[in-house]
C-alpha cells in the first residue's frame, strides 16, 4: 500500500474515531442532562435559552466528549499513519478545531466554554498526535 493511501487511510479512521467518542460521550450527557420535554430544538432561540442556562455538569460533559474524541482521533490517525505520524493526527486536531469553532457560532455557548474548548481541542491533538506517533521499538530477527 502507498504511503499516500495509507495516510489518507489513517486520516479516514481518525476522523471516525473522533465523531465517534464525541457522540458517544454527548448520548451519555444528554442521558445524565436530558432537555425539558416538549421543547422545539430547531428554534435559535430555543436552544439559546438552552445552552446559557444549561447545568455547568452538561457543559463538562460535552467538552469532554471533544477532548477525549479529538485526543483519540488524533493518536489513531498518528499510529496508522505510514510516515509524518504527528502531522496526520495534527490534521485530524484541525478538523475537530474547526468544527468545533462552527458549533460554538452556530449554537450560542457560555464565554468559558468557548475558551475550555478552543483550548481543549488544540492540547488533546497536540497530546493525541504525539503519543500516537511514539512508535514502539522494532524487535530484532
Amino acid at each position: 500500500m502507498s504511503s499516500l493511501v495509507r495516510n489518507l487511510l489513517a486520516l479516514l479512521a481518525g476522523a471516525l474515531t473522533a465523531i465517534a467518542c464525541i457522540g458517544l460521550i454527548q448520548v451519555l450527557a444528554h442521558l445524565a442532562y436530558p432537555p425539558p420535554p416538549g421543547l422545539d430544538l430547531q428554534d435559535p432561540a430555543v436552544r439559546a435559552t438552552i445552552m446559557m442556562s444549561a447545568p455547568a455538569g452538561a457543559l463538562l460533559l460535552v467538552l469532554l466528549s471533544y477532548v477525549t474524541g479529538t485526543f483519540a482521533g488524533a493518536w489513531i490517525a498518528a499510529r496508522l499513519s505510514a510516515d509524518a505520524a504527528a502531522r496526520q493526527g495534527y490534521m485530524i486536531g484541525g478538523m475537530m478545531l474547526i468544527s468545533g469553532f462552527m458549533n460554538l457560532t452556530a449554537i450560542p455557548h457560555p464565554p468559558w466554554f468557548w475558551a475550555a474548548s478552543i483550548t481543549g481541542f488544540v492540547v488533546a491533538a497536540y497530546l493525541g498526535a504525539r503519543q500516537g506517533a511514539k512508535r514502539p521499538p522494532a524487535s530484532p530477527a
